[in-house]
């Protein structure tokens, strides 16, 4: 009876323990990887210790994300702010904590880019964001841009926004259609910035979506175009594309690339939506140059809209005097 109740308790103290584990764990929880391709392996906290990465880990302060050759991730902050990690990158979640109230919240963010490179969407008006690599650190507030730490040097390149970068004898603020090409530690930034060359161009054939009902799909037609920025003609070049969408009732395929023209048409399903989905009528489409030596090309981007469904709230009156009912 003794040898029983033993492995009862002792049950229950391993269950409670798992429980006061998991609490800790979601109070810590910053980000976690929302797409995840070929070998991706996060460290937390000693090199000794190595996660295997997979779609939906949670991530934590000090977390380093290490992506090997031909290795892609994509990561989910609480803001809403999108990274996507290009191969052999070594990136590391320094810090990020929540300031403010619920209804003025603010992420502050800290990130170590020590080698590599990624393609970062940050959320407006509800995230700072600081970069720091062994070359120079970087100020993010509402913007879409791209970092490379390679070899001593530092590069970054700017589609939306703005972007202060900052090395041991200078600083700059990064405008859009902007980048800075391989700054040293010391020395001038301002003499390495050149305009970017190149763009994406996102066409849907249909600006408005269908939302279907449930049980069924609706379907929509992009098409994308890499162009010459200066001259607004084609570029003959292949690669592959990411896209970043503001929700995941639009389905597209998992791999894209332009063709050997710098073209692409690629099929997106629309699936139903719950009463969740529907937000401000509108959904955003940002299309990147999926890879490090792409970092000269800027992003595109298109917005789609959607029809909201008609209230099914009435209004009655009533009249205080009468009691009369009005619809």
């Amino acid at each position: 009876m003794k040898n029983s109740q033993f492995l009862i308790n002792f049950f229950l103290l391993f269950v409670l323990a798992g429980l006061g584990t998991s609490q800790v764990f979601a109070l810590n929880a910053v980000a976690s990887l929302k797409k995840v391709d070929g070998l991706v392996q996060v460290e937390r906290r000693t090199p000794d210790k190595k996660l295997i990465g997979r779609i939906g880990l949670v991530l934590k302060d000090r977390d380093t994300i290490i992506t090997g050759n031909r290795s892609k991730a994509t990561i989910l902050f609480r803001d809403g702010s999108e990274i996507r990690v290009f191969q052999k990158t070594r990136f590391t979640i320094s810090n990020s904590k929540e300031s403010g109230s619920s209804g003025s919240r603010l992420f502050i963010n800290k990130l170590i880019l020590k080698l590599g490179s990624f393609w970062g969407k940050f959320s407006k008006g509800k995230q700072k964001t600081f970069i720091e690599t062994p070359t120079a650190t970087a100020g993010i507030k509402g913007t879409i841009v791209s970092f490379k730490e390679q070899n001593g040097k530092f590069s970054a390149s700017l589609a939306t926004g703005s972007v202060s970068i900052k090395n041991d004898d200078a600083s700059v603020i990064l405008t859009p259609g902007k980048m800075v090409n391989e700054i040293s530690k010391t020395g001038s930034i301002e003499d390495k910035i050149v305009n970017l060359p190149y763009q994406i161009q996102i066409s849907p054939d249909q600006q408005r979506i269908y939302i279907p009902p449930t049980g069924e799909e609706s379907s929509v037609y992009l098409s994308l175009q890499l162009i010459d920025v200066k001259s607004n003609k084609n570029v003959n070049q292949k690669g592959p594309i990411y896209l970043s969408v503001n929700s995941d009732k639009l389905i597209f395929p998992d791999k894209i690339s332009l063709n050997n023209r710098g073209y692409t048409r690629i099929k997106a399903t629309v699936k139903p939506f719950l009463s969740k989905d529907y937000k401000d009528g509108k959904i955003e489409i940002i299309a990147i140059m999926d890879g490090e030596k792409f970092i000269n090309v800027s992003s595109g981007f298109t917005m789609m809209t959607y029809d909201m469904p008609k209230s099914s709230i009435k209004t009655i009156k009533i009249d205080s005097q009468s009691g009369e009912i009005e619809q």
